[in-house]
């Protein structure tokens, strides 16, 4: 018999809510940092909505988009979640892209599963916070898309290191500091949905979903 969702709000440390939005990520880090941060903001809409992210084991290295897309699953499977409630993949297109569409149409048969792809990865969606993509030009564009590694061995890739440039007090995913981007949350929805190509059912160019996911949290 499936477990009761109240035990998943439990766990989230609040009371009921009408609905709630589970959110399995490709990143350990910087995005379920943000999205819990998210929660304290006060334009998120706590009075109906919760967010439980589904954080790996810090050594837990699954990352790819078939054990994001399982771990939705076995919650699903065990726990009886109400008609309302969401569950998210939200992964990158980085080190994805041979995979992306077999995920998008696998979330498709599923009842209330939505892939949130970011076109090359999640700190295009921070970037949006705090610059306009008109700002760049085409070469940084192009630069920004491929989003090499600085270095062959090293973690650090173009968009770490431009966010770095761009922030004063640098970037550093292990320590986000998410209150450097959500004052400008409106604006990075903003040029996301300017990026968005409606035809398309996930960015394949520059691009972000994420802005699809928060329009549904925030007033």
């Amino acid at each position: 018999m499936p477990r009761e969702r109240a035990e998943l709000i439990r766990i989230s440390g609040v009371k009921e809510r009408e609905k709630m939005f589970l959110l399995a990520y490709e990143g350990n880090e910087t995005e379920p940092t943000y999205f819990e941060a998210l929660k304290n903001d006060y334009r998120f809409n706590n009075d109906i909505i919760e967010i439980v992210s589904l954080r790996r084991d810090k050594r837990d290295t699954k990352s790819a988009p078939k054990y994001v897309f399982e771990n939705l699953r076995k919650i699903k499977d065990e726990y009886n979640l109400g008609i309302d409630d969401e569950l998210w993949m939200i992964i990158d297109r980085d080190r994805n892209r041979n995979n992306i569409e077999k995920y998008y149409q696998k979330c498709q048969e599923e009842t209330n599963f939505f892939l949130a792809l970011s076109n090359p990865c999640f700190e295009l969606w921070l970037l949006l916070h705090i610059k306009d993509l008109l700002e760049f030009t085409e070469e940084e564009l192009i630069q920004i898309t491929e989003n090499r590694k600085i270095r062959p061995k090293g973690r650090r890739t173009y968009l770490k290191k431009l966010l770095s440039q761009i922030l004063s007090d640098g970037y550093n995913e292990s320590n986000l500091r998410p209150e450097r981007f959500l004052p400008y949350i409106e604006e990075a929805v903003r040029r996301a949905k300017s990026l968005n190509n409606p035809q398309e059912n996930y960015p394949t160019g520059l691009g972000t979903d994420i802005y699809k996911l928060v329009e549904k949290l925030i007033y």
